[in-house]
């Protein structure tokens, strides 16, 4: 990983220790401890492309034989990475995959799945509660229009609403309302 020449500054974080002499997977080995494999070797193959561009980028005479070694060494760090790939348990999504290799920020995939989630959530929630209150409604409306018919119990007893402001959420939109229209 070292050239001839002082190390050269990378833009992404190096390890601080070398690595492992081993750095294939072993089954017993704990994802953990995989992860860090992976990380290491991701890190230091981005050290590697960095030199190779810059030794590609000023071919000294004589030093021509380096920008195959770089390559042969990017190339085994790939065969490498893809020999853990197989003993990793871990997914990604497909998304943030693609978020990566199209220059998006993959954390903006997680910030619109959690977006879309909690609407999705709020919208379920909005409708569980309009029908509990159209359910409330029917009973009491049965129940004051038809006070000769037993109404059957319900198997499941909803919590009564929030009140709002000490007022029930439904009498204050009835307020706002008249409040509104002059009433």
């Amino acid at each position: 990983m070292s050239l001839n020449q002082p190390h050269l500054p990378s833009p992404a974080a190096t390890p601080d220790g070398p690595l492992p002499s081993n750095t294939t997977a072993q089954p017993e080995q704990s994802q953990y401890d995989l992860c860090q494999s992976i990380e290491t070797k991701l890190l230091n193959l981005t050290q590697d492309l960095y030199e190779l561009e810059i030794c590609a980028g000023e071919v000294v005479e004589g030093q021509q034989q380096r920008i195959p070694d770089f390559l042969k060494r990017i190339n085994e760090s790939f065969v490498e990475l893809e020999g853990m790939s197989k003993s990793l348990t871990e997914s990604v999504p497909r998304q943030v995959i693609e978020n990566v290799d199209t220059y998006h920020n993959p954390h903006m995939y997680t910030k619109n799945s959690l977006s879309r989630a909690t609407g999705e959530n709020q919208y379920a929630l909005g409708r569980v509660l309009g029908l509990e209150s159209f359910r409330r409604q029917l009973y009491d409306a049965l129940a004051t229009d038809f006070p000769t018919i037993p109404l059957p119990e319900r198997r499941h007893q909803p919590s009564p609403p929030e009140p709002v402001n000490g007022i029930n959420g439904v009498k204050v939109e009835r307020e706002a309302m008249n409040g509104a229209n002059g009433s």
